[in-house]
């Protein structure tokens, strides 16, 4: 019980920390549009929203660099703390078959889902466009394919699966850690992102069990969210074309499942 309290409540500081940081950093934004003449309540909320997306990579890199800190300076061993342990090519390839899959299956299901964080976010990154060319797109690239499968996979499979593992059985580590990864996406996206999240979250703390590599995990989390810069309402309008790929994903889902717990791997696995 004390392993699960207590990864909660690393999940608690994250959070606490991640969402101090971001206001302090709205706040900091909003000064600099006063200073710099925007006037009004509205404009300057909405200079703000303009900036969401560095905010949030900024948020992102303090963050990992407090768990980081937090777990160094007691000079904890943090390669054995966060399973940083090496994995093999031909897993690695199975994971990111599986998250991408299971991934692509989820974004088209929801594929006219408004969810207004990722409004904010697009909006963002055209206003960084407009300021310096592709500079938006590659701070999008910088966010969902570095920053948030690090901080997040850090947080939720590195520090809370690890501590409650290792006082419980792996089946709650699982999925409590999936559960608090779908809560901390309700207020980006709702009840929606929130499925979606604590789905994957399963399929992310099945591959911490299966492979003990945390490295693994970061590397799918990536691959999981590829599909945000594939799949668009307007790219795949037609309701044949996504029922399609829906069910093509979810025959490789089926395959790649199949493939990473298949018998002679759990006989591996157990020897």
């Amino acid at each position: 019980m004390k392993g699960l309290l207590r990864g909660i409540g690393y999940f608690l500081l994250y959070m606490v920390f991640t969402i101090a940081v971001q206001i302090a950093l709205s706040i900091v934004i909003a000064q600099i549009a006063a200073g710099t003449g925007v006037a009004g309540q509205t404009e300057i909320e909405d200079f703000v929203n303009k900036n969401i997306l560095g905010m949030t990579i900024v948020s992102g890199l303090l963050t990992v660099l407090c768990l980081y800190l937090m777990f160094k300076i007691p000079k904890k061993d943090i390669r054995n703390e966060w399973n940083l342990n090496g994995f093999d090519l031909l897993n690695l390839i199975k994971a990111c078959l599986m998250s991408f899959s299971l991934s692509s299956v989820i974004s088209l299901l929801t594929l006219n889902v408004d969810i207004e964080n990722s409004r904010l976010i697009a909006a963002s990154a055209q206003y960084y466009s407009s300021k310096v060319p592709f500079m938006g797109t590659i701070l999008m690239i910088l966010n969902l394919l570095v920053i948030a499968p690090l901080a997040e996979e850090l947080a939720l499979r590195g520090i809370v699966y690890t501590r409650i593992e290792k006082e419980l059985k792996p089946i709650v580590a699982i999925i409590v850690s999936a559960v608090l990864f779908g809560l901390m996406h309700f207020m980006a996206g709702g009840i929606i992102l929130v499925a979606g999240a604590t789905i994957m979250g399963l399929a992310f703390g099945l591959l911490m069990y299966k492979y003990k590599s945390l490295q693994i995990c970061i590397i799918a989390h990536i691959c999981a969210n590829l599909p945000d810069f594939i799949y668009s309402k307007e790219r795949f309008a037609s309701s044949d074309l996504k029922i399609g790929l829906v069910g093509v994903f979810s025959v490789v889902l089926l395959a790649a499942l199949f493939w990473i717990f298949s018998e002679r791997e759990l006989n591996h696995h157990s020897k």
